[in-house]
């Protein structure tokens, strides 16, 4: 395949994406249609030091084979914040945008080609599944916290444990309800940009989210701090309960 292309990603990521790539491209490369980094090495939220490096392989079909030469590359060419790739086909994805458009939706916005061709940038989404699967997942969030919040019994640690397990996937749910509620066809990208842009847009407070993102940066000692850290659950609860509502609610043209 051709020289990889790297620009615009963290140097970090491209240390740690490079091998694995090469090894790939050496493999199977004839197979490959698109080998993509994704997620927040494209969005300015990459930490150096802590942030995986995110992948997306399009191959021309998923066989034993390509399994086999994924599952088989050596630590010397891997990183242990290289989690596995998503792995694609072009007909994959044709018959799933309308089950994951959240996920599609998120990758279709933020990738970056390094080998093949750019295929996720033919992804289309429609407003109707991506407005059920937001309204899903919302309420799904809200089931889950409320029942690791009574798990927990009121333990600082299982709590902090809860808000993070539970944070990264809000960003690209609420990309989505800004693409279904305004209209703009590219979201923002950096998650403090995200929360400012929702509370413009659907005046429903992301305090609890945004507090979250410093405690997760280590703005803030869960077992030292667990009146704050219990105020935080509860404002984030709220508005997961008010962002469900209105995906419920949203009337689509």
């Amino acid at each position: 395949m051709e020289n990889m292309d790297l620009t615009g990603i963290p140097e970090e990521a491209a240390r740690i994406v490079t091998p694995a790539a090469e090894y790939l491209a050496r493999r199977i490369g004839r197979r490959i249609e698109s080998f993509n980094v994704i997620g927040s090495c494209l969005t300015g939220d990459f930490v150096p030091g802590s942030s995986d490096v995110n992948t997306a392989i399009v191959v021309n079909a998923i066989d034993p084979g390509i399994l086999d030469e994924l599952a088989t590359m050596g630590g010397s060419i891997t990183s242990r914040r290289l989690p596995p790739p998503v792995l694609l086909t072009r007909d994959y994805i044709a018959r799933s945008v309308d089950s994951f458009p959240v996920e599609f939706l998120d990758m279709a916005l933020f990738h970056k080609v390094i080998l093949g061709d750019d295929v996720l940038e033919e992804i289309r989404i429609e407003r109707p599944p991506l407005r059920l699967q937001c309204e899903r997942d919302l309420k799904a969030k809200l089931v889950n916290l409320a029942r690791g919040y009574i798990v927990s019994r009121g333990d600082a640690k299982l709590v902090w444990d809860l808000l993070m397990q539970a944070l990264p996937g809000y960003f690209p749910l609420l990309r989505a309800v800004l693409f279904l509620v305004t209209g703009e066809p590219r979201p923002p990208a950096h998650k403090d940009d995200v929360l400012t842009r929702v509370e413009d847009a659907l005046r429903v407070s992301m305090s609890g989210l945004r507090d979250a993102l410093k405690l997760k940066s280590g703005q803030g000692r869960p077992n030292r701090d667990r009146a704050r850290l219990m105020s935080i659950f509860h404002s984030v609860y709220r508005t997961t309960h008010e962002l469900s509502e209105t995906m419920d609610t949203l009337c689509l043209d």
